[in-house]
C-alpha cells in the first residue's frame, strides 16, 4: 500500500510539474512572440488596414467581399515575389493575412496549411493566433481558446477585439461592447487609432442591438438582424414604426399590420395628410414641407427627427407642442441654438431639439446633430420605441 502511495504521490508531483512547465511555455511562447518590431512590420501596414476593412465587411455583412478578398491576396503574393520576404516576423504575418482571407472565403484547406506554415515562423504573432482561432471548430472553442491566451497577453489588442466579436456572435450585446471598448482603447495606446476608425461602425451596430433587444437576445428576433443594416427608407420607416410601436395606431389599418403595395401607399398618403411629414412651421402641410421626406430616396437623421417628433405629438394630442422651442426662442429674443449644426431658423429646430432633449436621439459628438446623415433601419427602430415609451 505504502509503494502505491508512493507512486501516486510521485505521479502527481510529475503532473503537477508538467502542468507548470506547460502553463511557463505558453506565456513565454505569448509574451516572447508578441513584442512588436515597428520597424519590421512598418513595410506591410498596408495590407493590415486593407484586412480589417475587409474583416469588418464580412462582421457586418456576414458574406465576404470576393473581390476585395482576391485584391488583397493578389498583391500579397506579388509583394512576397518582389521583395523575397526572409523575415520570419513577415513571413508569419502574410501567412496569417492569407490564412485569414482563405477562411473568410470558404477556402479551409488553404487557410490550414497558411496557419501551419505561419506559426513554425511565429506561431505567437498576434494574427497567427487570430487566425488559429478562427480555425477552431466553434464559437465557444474559438472563444475559450482565445480567454486562455489573454490570461497571460491582456495587452494583445487583435485577440481582444475577436473576444468582442465572438460575444456579438453570440448575442451577449452589452458584453461585447464593453471587450470592444477595450480593444480600443489598447489600439489607441500603441498608435492604431485606424482601428477604431474602421470597427466603429460594428460597435455602434452592437450598441443598437443592445439598445433594442437587450443582452443575450433570441434567435428568433423579428428581422434578420442583417436585414436591418440596410438603410430606412420612407417605406421601411412607416412599416417599421407599425410594427415595433403604437404611435401610428390611431391610423392603422383595422385587423391589418401589413399592408400590400397599393394599401402601404395610401396609408403613407395619409400620414402626410395628417401631417407626419411636415415641418412645424407647416403642420397643414400648406407650404408642401412634407416634400422634403416623401421625395426623398433614402432617410436622413434630420428626416427621422422630424417624423418621431410629429408621431411623438400628435399621439398626445397637444399640437402645440409640436413647436415649442421656436417660440419659445422667439419670446425670449435668443438666436443661438443649442445645436451647432441646426439653425433657429431651420424648419426642424423644433423637431431636432425635441427628439434631443427628449432622449429619443443623441448628439453623435454632444455638440452637431449630424442632420444629413443617412440612417438604418436598426437606429431608427431603437429612437421609435424609444419614443412610444
Amino acid at each position: 500500500m505504502k509503494k502505491l502511495q508512493v507512486i501516486s504521490f510521485v505521479s502527481g508531483v510529475i503532473l503537477v510539474l508538467f502542468s507548470l512547465a506547460s502553463c511557463a511555455s505558453l506565456q513565454q511562447d505569448v509574451y516572447t512572440y508578441t513584442e512588436e518590431n515597428t520597424f519590421i512590420y512598418s513595410s506591410i501596414e498596408e495590407y493590415e488596414e486593407r484586412f480589417i476593412n475587409i474583416d469588418v465587411k464580412y462582421q457586418l455583412e456576414n458574406a465576404a467581399p470576393s473581390s476585395e478578398i482576391n485584391g488583397l491576396l493578389k498583391d500579397i503574393a506579388a509583394y512576397k515575389a518582389s521583395t523575397k520576404v526572409t523575415e520570419p516576423a513577415l513571413i508569419a504575418r502574410l501567412r496569417a493575412f492569407e490564412g485569414l482571407l482563405y477562411k473568410m472565403s470558404g477556402r479551409k484547406r488553404e487557410s490550414e496549411a497558411a496557419w501551419t506554415e505561419a506559426k513554425t515562423q511565429q506561431k505567437g504573432d498576434r494574427y497567427v493566433l487570430l487566425l488559429g482561432s478562427r480555425l477552431a471548430k466553434n464559437e465557444e472553442e474559438s472563444l475559450s481558446q482565445i480567454e486562455g491566451i489573454l490570461k497571460y497577453d491582456s495587452k494583445n489588442a487583435v485577440l481582444q477585439l475577436e473576444k468582442g466579436k465572438l460575444l456579438y456572435q453570440q448575442k451577449k450585446y452589452d458584453q461585447a461592447i464593453s471587450v470592444i471598448d477595450n480593444a480600443f482603447v489598447l489600439f489607441d495606446n500603441e498608435g492604431h487609432n485606424i482601428y477604431r476608425t474602421v470597427y466603429n461602425p460594428l460597435r455602434s451596430y452592437i450598441w443598437d442591438l443592445n439598445e433594442i433587444y437587450g443582452s443575450e437576445a433570441e434567435s428568433d428576433a423579428k428581422h434578420n438582424l442583417s436585414e436591418l443594416q440596410g438603410n430606412l427608407t420612407l417605406d421601411s420607416l412607416v412599416t417599421l414604426t407599425l410594427e415595433n410601436t403604437s404611435l401610428l395606431d390611431n391610423y392603422r389599418p383595422a385587423n391589418q399590420k401589413q399592408n400590400s403595395r397599393q394599401k402601404q401607399q395610401a396609408f403613407i398618403t395619409t400620414l402626410e395628410r395628417g401631417g407626419y411629414f411636415s415641418s412645424s412651421a407647416d403642420q397643414k402641410n400648406e407650404a408642401g414641407s412634407s416634400a422634403f421626406m416623401t421625395g426623398a430616396g433614402d432617410m436622413t437623421r434630420k428626416m427621422c427627427a422630424r417624423f418621431i417628433w410629429n408621431a411623438y405629438i400628435r399621439k398626445s394630442g397637444n399640437l402645440k407642442m409640436l413647436s415649442r422651442y421656436s417660440e419659445k426662442y422667439k419670446k425670449s429674443g435668443r438666436t443661438k441654438s443649442p445645436v451647432a449644426d441646426i439653425s433657429v431658423e431651420d424648419a426642424d429646430f423644433d423637431a431636432v431639439l425635441g427628439v434631443v432633449e427628449s432622449e429619443f436621439m443623441e448628439l453623435p459628438d454632444g455638440k452637431n446633430f449630424e442632420p444629413e446623415l443617412p440612417v438604418t433601419k436598426l437606429q431608427f427602430i431603437n429612437w421609435i420605441k424609444k419614443a412610444d415609451k
